[in-house]
């Protein structure tokens, strides 16, 4: 769920220092600031992204039921709370790397070559996914065709896939854009605060809820200011002088706590929202990462044949249609054909089956985005 990688958003802070001599002519010295922790939360955000939509096969089963009938289960949801953070990071990263844009240019001229850089290619890969929706429910499961399943499956991807963050990221930017004037005001920042407070208690807490944080419209909106305020207000290298032991253990406190509030709601709720990412606890944990991250990352990572920057967003776009479409007709593949049934409530054996799955959708989606950007295909963006 990236968009801090785009072109627009670079990671580096130009600072210019301009003098005047007595015939009037400028010299400007060119100093360029680089955050190398920006590649790597984006990096790992987008493998955790990977890993989060990566399930082991429930045979026809409901989730729940199969959850609830697993043995020390609570390994399996620390397994995928390890990751839980990925989408405020973004959020967080994308709103620190926009800082400086608004002040560049019109907010609105900003918001529409944003707009223009991200609509194309998520409208193509959204266009492919429900399209391989409804040949996967029309030509595989045969059932009879019927109009009214488009307009569903828009909504199902649009609303309960990964499909859901660059509608509700552009919303987000709007309201950053259209309150740009108040962008440094601790009290805009409160107000949005209680914007996703009261997202967390009527998504997570309220009695009866059912409701995903995918829908959370303004939901994320605190995070992006954030990131901006972060950002104009040096919190960086304030983070970079706390000692590293201290959020380390902050950092496994909150895990641990975010563990709990996690068993205790699959205890306690009849939703499969356990893990929703607006926990109280998760949002902490995501924080704590955040800090983390930033202050141990001290020089520019190496990604070896991976390229977060230019590839974060295709990785983003494409890797459902591995999860949805590739991963079930090969796990139905070796069911039928080699008599391999994968479905198990061994929790060992579900969170080694995730890995696998994860690491196959990873490294297949990331393989088919270096092929999109090499031939410059489904305009995704070539660089950073």
């Amino acid at each position: 769920m990236p968009t801090a990688d785009l072109p627009d958003h670079k990671a580096t802070e130009t600072i210019a220092n301009v003098s005047f001599s007595a015939n009037e002519t400028i010299k400007t010295e060119v100093k360029k600031v680089t955050y190398p922790f920006v590649d790597l939360v984006r990096f790992i955000a987008t493998m955790g992204i990977v890993f989060l939509h990566s399930e082991a096969p429930m045979a026809g089963h409901e989730y729940n039921g199969v959850m609830h009938s697993v043995k020390h289960v609570e390994y399996y949801f620390a397994l995928k709370q390890l990751f839980k953070f990925s989408t405020i990071c973004y959020f967080l990263i994308a709103g620190f790397l926009l800082a400086d844009k608004l002040t560049d240019r019109s907010p609105f001229h900003y918001y529409l070559r944003r707009l223009n850089i991200i609509a194309r290619p998520y409208l193509i890969a959204l266009t492919f996914f429900v399209l391989m929706l409804v040949i996967n429910q029309y030509f595989f499961s045969h059932a009879l065709f019927t109009w009214s399943f488009v307009p569903a499956a828009v909504k199902l991807s649009v609303l309960y896939t990964s499909y859901w963050y660059i509608p509700n990221y552009l919303l987000c930017l709007l309201v950053i854009v259209c309150f740009a004037k108040y962008s440094r005001s601790i009290y805009f920042g409160a107000a949005l605060l209680l914007v996703t407070l009261g997202y967390t208690y009527f998504y997570v807490y309220a009695p009866g809820h059912s409701n995903s944080h995918t829908t959370a419209l303004f939901g994320f909106v605190f995070y992006m200011w954030l990131g901006m305020y972060i950002r104009q207000n040096g919190i960086i290298d304030k983070i970079k002088k706390i000692n590293p032991w201290a959020i380390g253990i902050a950092l496994l406190s909150i895990f641990i706590l975010a563990n709990f509030e996690s068993y205790y709601l699959f205890n306690h709720d009849n939703t499969n929202n356990n893990l929703n990412t607006l926990r109280i606890s998760n949002q902490l944990y995501s924080l704590a990462i955040f800090a983390f991250l930033v202050r141990c990352c001290g020089k520019a990572p190496k990604f070896g044949i991976f390229h977060p920057r230019s590839e974060t967003y295709g990785i983003y776009l494409y890797h459902s249609f591995f999860s949805f479409f590739f991963i079930p007709v090969l796990e139905t593949w070796l069911s039928t054909y080699f008599h391999i049934n994968l479905f198990s409530y061994n929790v060992y054996q579900i969170i080694a089956i995730t890995i696998v799955n994860a690491a196959v959708i990873y490294f297949a989606t990331t393989a088919l985005v270096k092929v999109l950007l090499r031939f410059n295909l489904a305009y995704l963006p070539q660089h950073g």
